[in-house]
């Protein structure tokens, strides 16, 4: 498996941008990300994760709050 590319300063700057941007979408609707969801993110910016590394990692965070939120539906 061949190592993963992280994001230079361009894109990271970026990213950065778009969750700035996100987060004012967000805002619009009354919706602000938890703090579980701003570490995630801190830590996405931290390690200069890729795109598709973070979209891997966010579908697996929501999947195991899915889970979580379903047995205590229980």
């Amino acid at each position: 498996m061949s190592a993963m590319r992280l994001l230079d300063d361009k894109e990271l700057a970026a990213a950065r941008f778009n969750l700035a941007e996100a987060r004012a979408s967000l805002a619009c609707e009354g919706m602000v990300l938890t703090p579980e969801e701003e570490a995630l993110f801190a830590r996405f910016e931290a390690e200069r994760l890729p795109h598709d590394e973070c979209r891997r990692q966010l579908v697996a965070y929501s999947r195991a709050l899915r889970g979580v939120k379903a047995v205590a539906a229980e």
